[in-house]
């Protein structure tokens, strides 16, 4: 299963959408798709890795959402902190 996958299982895209523009406010903004994909990578990447870490076999569509959406409200309210 994709990340993007998970992200559309769990409806949670509007969520992380939330997250990235914070990054983008944070960071002045972007300039050219690279500049964005620059700044979102590493974002994608870390929600991969709470993903990996923190699922096991037979979670259930709301348990990986919960995952999602609790790894999502962390960075937020830590940008929410920073700003």
């Amino acid at each position: 299963m994709t990340l993007e996958s998970i992200i559309d299982m769990t409806g949670e895209m509007k969520h992380l959408h939330e997250l990235v523009m914070l990054h983008v406010e944070k960071s002045g903004g972007v300039t050219c798709p690279a500049s964005y994909f620059t700044l979102v990578s590493p974002i994608l990447d870390m929600l991969e890795e709470e993903i990996r870490f923190r699922y096991h076999d037979g979670m259930t569509k709301e348990q990986i959402k919960y995952i999602v959406r609790d790894w999502i409200n962390k960075e937020i309210a830590g940008m929410q902190c920073v700003i």
